[in-house]
């Protein structure tokens, strides 16, 4: 797979929640690249299809300086919902313990194919295709490296999630047309990290962390290095050092 590297340097960050989640999960990694002069837009997702999802997290690239082309960072369902931007507004994918779907795949089908989480233990749902995720087990599913006191706050943000956007196939996959970094976090109860490995074999390079699932509030700060990294380097072209690390590299 040939890919071309960037026409100009990104303009800044976009970060894409996953299912459960509101964009607050993103606060703290928000509030550390802002401090660092990076411009950042959160998505605010549950639109109620993976396609409106991708039309919601277009709409947050136009509220970054020129619309882009920006680092675009994925959460769990968030990956399906990155590989479905228009890749002229992409300098840069990072998948963060995400889905990294191909064309026709889908969200939970990709899960379904996995070894077994805790996830589907945790899932309460009803007739109309909500789930919401206990909250007795959520602190641990989501939180398993943070005190009960940063558990709980995380954990009290989240909220139901309409389970269509993930029975519906992929049908753009801006991974094949820009650069990606993949984050493997090696200790998720939620997406298995062999389903993450068979991911990051599709990515340009690869980063493993010992991270549980909430990897934007275990390892924050390794989160805002790198996407800052990705922002202030000009190259994003394959087989660079983007990122400030070589191909196929493990960061612990």
């Amino acid at each position: 797979m040939t890919l071309p590297s960037s026409a100009e340097p990104s303009r800044g960050v976009l970060l894409v929640h996953g299912a459960w989640h509101t964009g607050h999960a993103w606060d703290g990694v928000a509030a550390g690249l802002r401090a660092r002069g990076v411009a950042v837009a959160v998505a605010e997702l549950h639109r109620g299809s993976l396609a409106a999802d991708i039309a919601a997290a277009e709409a947050a690239l136009d509220r970054l300086p020129g619309g882009g082309p920006a680092v675009v960072c994925g959460h769990s369902y968030g990956g399906a919902v990155i590989t479905g931007l228009a890749p002229h507004r992409v300098g840069h994918l990072v998948y963060l313990a995400a889905m990294m779907p191909d064309h026709g795949e889908t969200a939970l089908g990709l899960l379904a194919s996995a070894p077994p989480t805790d996830l589907a233990a945790a899932m309460v749902g009803d007739r109309a295709g909500t789930t919401t995720i206990d909250p007795e087990a959520a602190g641990a599913l989501f939180h398993a490296r943070l005190d009960e006191a940063d558990r709980a706050r995380h954990t009290a943000r989240l909220v139901p999630q309409v389970m269509a956007a993930g029975l519906q196939p992929t049908t753009a996959t801006a991974w094949r047309e820009r650069p990606s970094t993949y984050v493997v976090c090696s200790e998720d109860r939620v997406m298995h990290p062999e389903l993450q490995r068979r991911f990051a074999a599709r990515a340009t390079r690869t980063v493993t962390w010992p991270s549980d699932h909430g990897a934007f509030a275990s390892h924050r700060d390794e989160v805002v290095g790198l996407l800052h990294r990705l922002v202030a380097t000009a190259d994003d072209a394959p087989g660079g050092s983007s990122a400030g690390f070589p191909s196929g590299s493990s960061a612990g």
